[in-house]
């Protein structure tokens, strides 16, 4: 399964130096997609929606919006409506993209981090500052190959 995982500059960089890391992250499980009212076959939305949902966990986590997407044989954790999961040992060439903010973008979410300071990923997703930096910033792909750029 894909899993989006949500990353500190630290993380990435001793997850590719090192080739494995446990992670923690976010899938399409059957609970995220009654969750979120998405059919089993809509993996565009489903990947879109975890994306989003990564980036938050991330932000409140990290502070930044660093995304990992790769595959992984997972298993459910809480919260389960936000498809929270975990595998351990998973080697860095399952990575298949990495997802993060350009400096507008960056800018955008340090001030809803701000407004969300000290709320659980449920409170935050349901916030406006959230949902207005959502709706106007975009996560950017990058290669794996790219992740020193990154850090």
């Amino acid at each position: 399964m894909l899993v989006f995982v949500p990353l500190s500059a630290a993380e990435l960089a001793g997850w590719a130096a090192t080739g494995v890391h446990d992670v923690a992250g976010h899938a399409a499980t059957p609970s995220f997609l009654e969750a979120f009212g998405l059919p089993a076959s809509d993996t565009e939305d489903a990947d879109l929606t975890l994306l989003e949902v990564a980036g938050v966990a991330g932000l409140l986590a990290h502070g930044v919006r660093l995304v990992a997407v790769c595959v992984a044989d997972a298993i459910g954790t809480e919260p389960a409506e936000f498809g929270a999961v975990s595998a351990a040992g998973v080697r860095w060439s399952r990575v298949e993209s990495l997802f993060t903010d350009d400096g507008h973008g960056a800018a955008l979410a340090a001030s809803a981090r701000e407004a969300v300071r000290g709320a659980d990923l449920d409170e935050a997703w349901d916030s406006d500052a959230i949902g207005a930096m959502l709706r106007t910033t975009e996560l950017l792909w990058h290669g794996p190959t790219e992740w020193e750029t990154l850090v």
